[in-house]
């Protein structure tokens, strides 16, 4: 494996990590949680930069096609929409990280309703890139996370009903 391969798939990992410690964390909405997803959200900014450099050549067409021949590999679906997905997913995290930067209490207090749509959206997505589409070890690792955030997600819910 090159450095670029090593480079594209380490963020994707570090983000994939750093994600899951900041919903592991977030019941605790301490700086440590903050400062795990707004790390994630940076991994995962550095991650599309070196996709884009390294296996695109910053163009959008080739990471188009890419995308739509995973997406027919995996899914008999010829369709590379999910590009844009990850686009809607940056900018999600992104605007999510700089809000509870900018105003901690009202991030804190947002409704309900907010919360579920970023994070239904956010795990949507990585549910497909780990345990979709990945292989191996990433696909392992997703299985293992979504047991733990479910289980972490349930041990909110009882705590917030008592």
């Amino acid at each position: 494996m090159n450095a670029e391969t090593l480079l594209t798939r380490g963020t994707a990992c570090a983000a994939f990590l750093l994600y899951v410690a900041a919903l592991a964390l977030r019941a605790t909405r301490t700086a440590a949680s903050r400062n795990c997803w707004t790390a994630g959200c940076l991994a995962f900014l550095l991650h599309v930069f070196c996709a884009f450099q390294f296996v695109h050549h910053w163009s959008h067409a080739a990471a188009y096609e890419l995308t739509a021949r995973q997406t027919l590999e995996t899914t008999g679906v010829n369709s590379g929409a999910g590009l844009f997905l990850n686009y809607g997913f940056a900018v999600v995290w992104a605007l999510d990280a700089g809000w509870w930067w900018l105003a901690q209490e009202s991030h804190r207090v947002r409704a309900r309703l907010i919360e579920r749509l970023i994070h239904g959206f956010m795990a949507f997505m990585w549910f497909n890139a780990t345990v979709v589409f990945g292989h191996g070890i990433v696909r392992v690792a997703g299985v293992g996370a979504t047991v733990l955030l479910w289980q972490v997600w349930a041990w909110e819910l009882r705590k917030r009903r008592q």
